[in-house]
């Protein structure tokens, strides 16, 4: 189903609706409409009759404690129920309440809105309504009047009699009709979707003393009802009227979706977006058509499905246009090729190509398809400038050379480490007389699309993902030699088994043909040519981008316990802040600053970044491990020097990602989302260049607009995306929630395509020139055994710290001061090794792969830091 908070075309025409009914049953109510004459039933009541409790049931009623009849709320309406309010009841509603002058009741915006969006959506649908009911008996004209033109004139009529209680620049508001095309119709605006939280915010409810209301000879002033006592909505009709007012709405949404997601592929097609944020956004977008698709099922029981849906709405589109669906041009048609851009918009043209595909299909057996038994494709001309016929012929040519791959990938991605996407989990399900839902049919569709708007550059999502995987390839098996003598106890050998499953993922499913592969081992009655190798991959950008994101965040789980294991990356910023704050370094090291800025300075430092010699020190300790109370003056004397917390350690990120982790890392039936769990979809923060640095220090600051772009989200040239955040995230229309996950996840993929292994090599690499060059220092004032084995490097920071202070001695975590000298010299030494490491180019490997492997341009050009001029750091990431 539909999560709560997410609004279809329909679901917000309903909710239109019942916002009146239940603005007007409780205006009226509240300044002393009889409740008598209301007409509107508790649909809550049990009936009247009830069956007998047997058995185990009587039992158990028998036992429960008795409990007290509860009174109905005052009024004669029992708390907390759903009242329907009949469509006749509205007219007189509105006149009740315009009547009513002591005081004048004044009609919300809000209210003013909802209804014209109801009348807009109607009116839409009017056309259809007197068409059909010319070819229906008079019964059924006489109940269509009772339905679908009946309510139309209600709404407008209660539209005419509140319009003098309306805000003067509503009150003559008139809603656009919807235009063909539009991205969003115009009765359903995005600032127009934002104004409902609750159903009674709009009620401004004062409850006077009954006492006073009892009293003899005072005026009437009714008592008003709270929200809880009663939720009202309108009357509903399940008449065929309304399910096609219901179907209408539904390929409406369908043909918006299509619509957004062709623009998300255009954008990433010219580089404004990333593979895995379309790819996400695409495969969530099938499955809010299922949502709604769901949705409409259960509005109107017994509908069979898709098949049903589509004979509803399809024909009558038809017989607008003056044609009928059963027309045929040639011999063999399947459609009415005069309405091609109709039966495309409803998805027939797609339906029927998979239901041939359908037939076809044998359970446990491969299909198989001969390249040119059906002709082959026309890959001269663009899709967009073929004929109708042209059109058709080359989508159902790329369904059939694509099926057979699919239907083997759907045989083994169910068992697969990595993603799979909406596509072929429904492929798997499609065996011979079962039906084709509507989801089913949209995700072939998008499987077409994609392809129609990449064109030529529809394997630029494979190369993408080859690139990813051969990065993180490269870096584990660096990293696997680096360390094959270098071990340290909170990362046993054992451990490395996860780095070779890794390896062993990325060359079975990227790097080699897993499809051909598997096709060699079946036993194929038909020989068919061996098939480009990759070639499925290279014509299915969507999979490859929900693949890399499976990757990416194991990937970097992966990395960061690995880091965090070592400590090298957080003890080494606390080097590298130092040198810098006291100006022992001319340049900056984009790699730490790149590092602090997404995970924070409170991550690293325990705080703000430490800015004196004294908070080097004890900023460090407190991230080793050391109890915040160790450095309090009136510290008891037996009190434990180890933080409880133990080490401070990096953090995952991507708060987004980690919400579609289950589905796209574990292959999880389907993403939870709630009101809750979306809360860093919607408070994702897409452009910050309006963040005040507050409290933060000037280094901080600095960083943060250093660094800014590499959070931001590049606008595309449609201007489509990156919209304001929404002021109601408990209504949210299904394309704007789409647009946020895409921006979230663009913004996200930055954060997780850093490598912390190769982050972790260079940081080793510089603490053991640091070492060799500060050793001679080291020995004399800690002696010999400050170092015992190499794990221990990281701690070399804290000696250089301790020395520049008066700390001699903490607990067990360092050696003591062999005296009580204090010298700083060890610091500046510090600072020359490391700019002597970047001199000899150990520096910034980390920007440069961020470029070479996933397409993030940096450019340090023009950067300051804390101390310089002050002029403000230029934005450094291009995407």
């Amino acid at each position: 189903m539909l999560p709560d908070f997410l609004q279809s075309n329909f679901k917000r025409y309903k909710q239109d609706t019942d916002t009146v009914a239940t603005w007007l049953a409780v205006k009226a109510r509240q300044h002393g409409y009889p409740v008598d004459q209301l007409s509107g039933t508790d649909s809550t009541k049990p009936s009247a009759t009830s069956k007998r409790l047997k058995g185990k049931a009587r039992k158990q009623a028998k036992e429960a404690p008795s409990q007290p009849e509860r009174a109905p709320a005052a009024g004669g309406f029992s708390a907390k129920s759903r009242y329907t309010i009949k469509i006749k009841d509205f007219v007189a509603l509105a006149e009740f309440i315009a009547g009513y002058t002591n005081p004048i009741v004044q009609v919300p915006v809000e209210l003013v809105k909802a209804l014209n969006r109801a009348i807009n959506l109607r009116a839409q649908h009017n056309d259809w309504s007197r068409q059909t009911k010319a070819e229906e008996d008079q019964e059924a004209r006489v109940a269509a009047d009772a339905t679908h033109s009946y309510f139309l004139g209600v709404l407008d009529r209660v539209r005419e009699v509140l319009k003098p209680r309306m805000p003067a620049e509503t009150g003559n508001e008139s809603l656009p009709q919807s235009v063909e095309g539009t991205r969003v119709p115009a009765s359903l605006e995005a600032e127009d979707l934002e104004d409902f939280t609750n159903l009674f915010d709009m009620l401004d409810l004062e409850e006077p003393s009954q006492a006073f209301l009892d009293a003899p000879g005072v005026p009437h002033k009714p008592k008003a009802e709270k929200p809880a006592e009663g939720l009202y909505e309108a009357e509903t009709d399940q008449s065929r009227e309304e399910k096609y007012l219901a179907s209408h709405c539904l390929f409406q949404d369908v043909r918006n979706i299509r619509s957004f997601i062709r623009q998300l592929w255009t954008n990433y097609k010219e580089h404004q977006l990333s593979l895995v944020s379309v790819s996400v956004a695409t495969n969530t977008a099938i499955c809010l058509v299922r949502d709604m698709e769901e949705e409409f099922i259960r509005r109107f029981p017994g509908t069979s499905g898709f098949e049903e849906v589509l004979g509803l709405f399809y024909p009558v589109q038809c017989l607008f246009r003056g044609e009928s669906p059963e027309n045929k041009q040639q011999p063999g048609d399947l459609f009415n090729f005069k309405v091609y851009d109709l039966a495309e918009d409803c998805l027939v043209t797609t339906y029927t190509t998979m239901s041939s595909l359908q037939d076809i299909i044998e359970p446990g057996i491969l299909p198989v398809y001969k390249p040119g038994h059906f002709g082959y494709r026309d890959r001269s001309k663009d899709w967009d400038d073929m004929t109708s016929r042209g059109k058709f012929r080359e989508d159902q040519l790329i369904l059939f050379e694509a099926f057979p791959d699919l239907v083997l990938l759907s045989m083994i991605t169910s068992r697969s480490p990595l993603a799979e996407d909406e596509l072929i989990r429904g492929i798997r399900d499609m065996l011979p007389g079962r039906p084709i839902p509507l989801w089913l049919v949209f995700a072939g569709r998008c499987f077409l699309d994609i392809q129609h708007v990449m064109k030529r550059a529809v394997g630029l999502g494979y190369d993408q993902l080859g690139r990813t995987a051969e990065a993180m390839k490269l870096s584990i098996k660096e990293n696997l030699t680096f360390h094959k003598s270098l071990r340290i106890e909170n990362w046993p050998k054992s451990n490395d088994f996860q780095f070779t499953e890794m390896l062993g993922v990325i060359d079975s499913w990227v790097l080699r043909d897993v499809i051909a592969e598997r096709r060699r081992k079946i036993k194929m009655n038909v020989r068919v040519p061996e098939a480009e190798p990759l070639s499925l991959l290279k014509q299915y950008p969507l999979i490859c981008g929900l693949f890399a994101f499976a990757l990416k965040a194991r990937y970097q789980e992966l990395c960061i316990a690995f880091a965090n294991a070592w400590g090298s990356i957080l003890y080494t910023g606390h080097l590298y802040n130092a040198v810098r704050q006291e100006n022992l370094l001319s340049r900056m090291w984009m790699d730490m600053e790149i590092m602090i800025s997404l995970q924070s300075p409170e991550v690293f430092f325990v705080g703000n970044s430490p800015s004196s010699l004294e908070e080097y020190d004890r900023r460090f300790m407190l991230t080793i491990g050391v109890s915040a109370t160790a450095f309090a003056s009136n510290r008891r004397k037996n009190a434990p020097l180890a933080s409880t917390k133990g080490p401070r350690s990096l953090k995952e990120l991507g708060p987004v990602w980690k919400l579609f982790g289950g589905r796209y890392c574990n292959n999880d039936r389907a993403v939870a989302f709630t009101s809750e769990s979306i809360k860093p979809i919607i408070e994702s923060k897409l452009d910050d260049d309006d963040d005040e640095p507050g409290a933060a220090s000037t280094s901080d600051a600095q960083r943060a607009t250093t660094i800014r772009a590499a959070r931001k989200t590049k606008i595309a040239k449609s201007g489509s995306l990156l919209r304001k955040r929404k002021r109601n995230p408990s209504s949210i229309q299904a394309l704007d929630f789409l647009e946020d996950i895409t921006n979230a996840l663009h913004a996200e993929g930055f954060e997780l395509s850093l490598d912390y292994l190769q982050m972790h090599r260079t940081c080793w690499r510089l603490l053991r020139h640091v070492n060799e060059e500060c050793k001679p220092k080291l020995l004399e004032m800690y002696g010999g055994g400050y170092l015992d084995k190499e794990h221990q490097l990281p701690f070399v920071v804290g000696y250089i710290f301790m020395a520049a202070t008066k700390t001699s001695v903490l607990a067990n975590h360092l050696l003591p001061k062999l005296t009580g000298e204090v010298t700083s010299r060890l610091l500046v030494r510090a600072g020359e090794a490391t700019a002597e490491f970047f001199r000899q180019g150990g520096d910034d490997t980390q920007a440069k792969a961020l470029g070479m492997w996933h397409g993030y341009d940096i450019d340090a050009s023009g950067l300051n830091y804390a101390g310089d001029d002050g002029e403000e750091a230029t934005d450094i990431l291009q995407f």
